[in-house]
């Protein structure tokens, strides 16, 4: 569009020199010379008659009119075509601003929705910290309780014990149970017979925790209320439950073995809580006639 409009300025600077040269005053000319030749028809007439063809002016001067009138021409076509370019690139830029202005509707939407996305997450997180902050104060407040029970609890068995209204003089308090570790040793038989005597039995132990408690109070082996006196190979407690029955055994490797090699006949039918060699942590049968010290136990009494 520049170039167009910088040659009509030079199309106009040249029409403006052709001006000061006298152009335009041939160009009047051509009017005068057209009433001339109107009055002098006749003349022109008889030179035509006789042959003879000079130039006239009219035709002389029609001659820059005509390339006036090209250049005009030429002139408003460059106008016309700049304006159709115009045109055109308006509606190029029209029709790239609306497609930029939709873009930035659907990204603007897109952003909203983000947004609201961004902030739903963030409730949720807050929810889940907020829910997470609760369980570990309920958890804070059950180890708290926890250690007050047990605190309660060691508390009532170490008055009881001082207070005698559980336990026996020398015997010791474990869980709510009262239990006896003998000095003397003696065989199966007899070691359930003294326990009878108290009015307690040999121990029977239920779970882990009484199996942990007595393998660490002793320093060798104990009788246990524990044997296969009756039926070889079903073990029973001195209350006539079975070793199945609480669901926890702790025999040594593959005991029980009922070896007849330490001179019983009758094998081994009785079992012990650890053996000669040390291991206080597992049980072990053994001849029934083998003295050994041996572990009482009793509820409490109040």
């Amino acid at each position: 569009m520049d170039n167009i409009y910088g040659n009509s300025e030079i199309v106009f600077s040249h029409l403006e020199g052709r001006q000061d040269s006298g152009f335009f005053k041939g160009s009047q000319d051509i009017y005068a010379n057209t009433v001339e030749q109107e009055s002098g028809g006749k003349q022109s007439s008889s030179i035509e008659h006789t042959g003879s063809s000079p130039p006239s002016g009219a035709e002389k001067s029609g001659a820059p009119c005509r390339h006036l009138l090209v250049l005009l021409a030429v002139l408003c076509l460059a106008l016309l075509a700049g304006l159709i370019a115009l045109g055109i690139l308006y509606v190029q830029k029209s029709n790239r601003s609306d497609s930029l202005e939709e873009r930035n509707r659907t990204l603007s939407v897109s952003l909203a929705g983000t947004e609201r996305k961004l902030e739903e997450l963030l409730l949720r997180y807050k929810n889940l910290t907020d829910t997470l902050s609760a369980y570990r104060g309920t958890e804070r407040k059950l180890e708290e309780l926890l250690l007050r029970y047990k605190n309660l609890t060691d508390t009532l068995s170490a008055y009881r014990a001082k207070d005698g209204c559980v336990c026996l003089e020398g015997w010791r308090i474990h869980q709510g149970s009262c239990y006896f570790f003998s000095s003397e040793k003696v065989n199966w038989l007899q070691s359930q017979e003294y326990c009878m005597s108290k009015g307690t039995h040999l121990v029977i132990i239920k779970n882990q925790q009484e199996q942990d408690f007595l393998s660490s109070s002793i320093r060798e082996t104990h009788w246990i209320g524990l044997n296969d006196r009756e039926t070889e190979g079903r073990w029973v407690w001195v209350d006539n439950t079975t070793v199945d029955s609480h669901g926890t055994q702790h025999w040594f490797g593959k005991e029980p073995d009922n070896w007849a090699g330490a001179g019983d006949p009758n094998g081994e039918d009785c079992c012990s809580l650890g053996d000669q060699n040390g291991n206080l942590h597992l049980w072990f049968d053994a001849s029934c006639g083998k003295s050994k010290k041996f572990v009482c136990e009793t509820q409490p009494r109040i």
